[in-house]
């Protein structure tokens, strides 16, 4: 194959680098995304008609017939003081306020935020404590958001689950009562996983058929101050993810708008919000017989939401909503404990078949090594000896047509007149020396799902994060601190380019000579265990391509 094969190749690659990098699988936003609304902002009257069909006449009185709404007291109960319960356990240390009956903070006791301190990761930000998981409600005889304060089952502020058995389960239950509702919101917690149960229930305590709206919904915060460029460190924003069927459909958060809102109905599984290695995420399966919404509550603020827009509770009656929630690493075997297909956040791409057989090759590397950085090294040894046939046979093909290349020259001189006559000397010639002019770039082409997909799998696996690999390289998740790996890469990457039969005109060599640079820069900011894969991979490379030369030599 001459280096115009490769260099499209090339540029083929780094295109797709760049989607990764700039775009952040963007087709997912063209359907929309179901998740939660914010509460406070949506109201539902009831209409004469269905006031009329639950709420009897008056017989004596003139006036309407319909009763006026009650509504549930905003007011915070004097007899109910706010309390923050702590609830511990082997996994994780979770608080939840008795105003709102929601998450303050739910820290993860095996994840620090940087290797550099002991500070848990926080599933829940700051600028969105207190604030999910959110019941409300909207219904023709009274509505309900959790502006309130909460009765309290557990006597003291904290709540030890001990045990590693997934049945050793312990429960928080918080009760609000007014003259028209019941309301129980209650916890359970397993010691052994990252699941949290929290079951809904609403008792009708009117004297009328209850119609209405309702919503649950889990909140995340939106830096608006966010941005990515191509020569700056990579983040991940947070992103909505809701899964519907088998497929999973992401829109980051930043990508929302106010009063735009994004809904999803059907086989929903799950929803939630998630970051490169977390995830906060609600299953039920309740979600079957409503919708699911995304909305930018504010600048900095984005829910997400199920909605139910056809409640319906006899006087005297409940209604019951139980919902599975997932709050930790995006970690399949974690995930996978939990059920109702959570692991599928680990988004792998469209190479997954691929992707995961790789990471799982990955981890057995590691149980023997100890370390990430060298098990990296085994895994890129592994996939190029199994590539070594095909690469092989590019690379013969290429010496090939190196050969040929005066030849060919020669016929372009001679008819550089025809163009016609031209081409159709120079495939004879090729033909004449059973020399394939493709036969050095479709070998690569079947190489290249192989790449992308070992590519994936390194940069969204959480076993990279806060692993060391030697030295100054801290954290294979994070950049080289110094920008050495990355330039090593590409120094290797041009003696690759040096070695490689060359079949291109001038100008062509010097398009070729660039990419090391461009592929240099694309590095710098990449996590460092996805440029020393890269940086094994071309070593091995040029170790091929000097064994290539040696054989034809001899």
């Amino acid at each position: 194959m001459d280096k115009r094969t490769l260099l499209a190749i090339a540029l083929s690659f780094l295109i797709i680098v760049a989607w990764q990098l700039l775009i952040v699988k963007p087709q997912q936003q063209q359907q929309q995304t179901p998740d939660e609304t914010i509460v406070a902002e949506e109201t539902t009257e009831s209409t004469p008609e269905a006031v009329e069909e639950d709420v009897p006449p008056a017989t004596e009185e003139p006036e309407v017939a319909a009763p006026a709404p009650v509504t549930v007291p905003e007011s915070t109960p004097t007899d109910f003081p706010e309390r923050f319960i702590e609830v511990d356990t082997p996994l994780y240390t979770a608080v939840i306020t008795t105003h709102g009956g929601t998450f303050v903070e739910f820290l993860l006791k095996d994840y620090t935020e940087s290797i550099d301190d002991d500070v848990p990761v926080n599933i829940i930000h700051e600028e969105a404590e207190g604030l999910s998981p959110a019941l409300s409600f909207d219904t023709n005889v009274g509505s309900f958001d959790e502006d309130v304060i909460y009765s309290a089952s557990a006597e003291e502020d904290l709540i030890v689950v001990e045990g590693a058995s997934e049945d050793d389960t312990s429960s928080l239950i918080l009760t609000y009562v007014s003259d028209t509702f019941h309301i129980t919101k209650t916890y359970t917690f397993n010691p052994a996983t990252y699941e949290v149960g929290v079951d809904f229930d609403i008792v009708n305590m009117s004297e009328h058929k209850v119609k209405g709206e309702l919503e649950v919904s889990i909140f995340q915060y939106i830096d608006p101050q966010q941005r990515r460029g191509l020569f700056s460190k990579y983040t991940y924003p947070p992103t909505f993810v809701v899964l519907l069927g088998d497929d999973l459909k992401k829109t980051p958060g930043s990508k929302l708008r106010p009063n735009e809102e994004e809904t999803y109905t059907g086989d929903l599984r799950w929803f939630g919000y998630d970051t490169k290695y977390f995830i906060f995420a609600a299953a039920s399966d309740a979600l079957e017989d409503g919708e699911v919404e995304a909305a930018r509550f504010s600048n900095d603020l984005a829910s997400g939401s199920f909605l139910l827009d056809d409640l319906s509770i006899p006087s005297g009656g409940e209604f019951e909503a139980g919902f599975t929630l997932y709050l930790g690493p995006k970690e399949s075997h974690a995930m996978e404990q939990v059920g109702y297909d959570f692991y599928r956040a680990i988004d792998y791409g469209f190479f997954k078949w691929l992707a995961v057989p790789l990471v799982m090759l990955l981890n057995i590397f590691y149980s023997v090594v100890k370390n990430y950085g060298v098990a990296i090294i085994f895994l890129t040894i592994v996939v190029r000896l199994v590539l070594f046939p095909i690469t092989f046979k590019s690379m013969k093909s290429m010496k090939d047509m190196q050969k040929l290349q005066p030849l060919v020259a020669e016929l372009r001189e001679r008819y550089k007149d025809d163009k016609e006559r031209m081409n159709q000397e120079v495939m004879k010639l090729y033909q004449t020396h059973k020399v394939n002019p493709v036969g050095g770039c479709l070998p690569l082409l079947l190489q290249l799902p192989v790449f992308i997909a070992l590519y994936r799998a390194l940069f969204v696996s959480i076993e990279l994060r806060q692993s060391p690999f030697i030295f100054w390289i801290k954290d294979l998740s994070e950049m080289d601190p110094y920008y050495i790996t990355p330039i090593v890469m590409g120094a290797s990457y041009f003696l690759q380019q040096k070695l490689t039969p060359s079949s291109a005109d001038p100008t062509q060599q010097k398009m070729m000579m660039m990419m090391p640079i461009m592929f240099t820069i694309i590095f710098l900011n990449l996590p460092s265990g996805l440029v020393l894969y890269f940086f094994v991979s071309n070593l091995l490379s040029i170790g091929q391509q000097l064994y290539m030369n040696k054989i034809k030599k001899d």
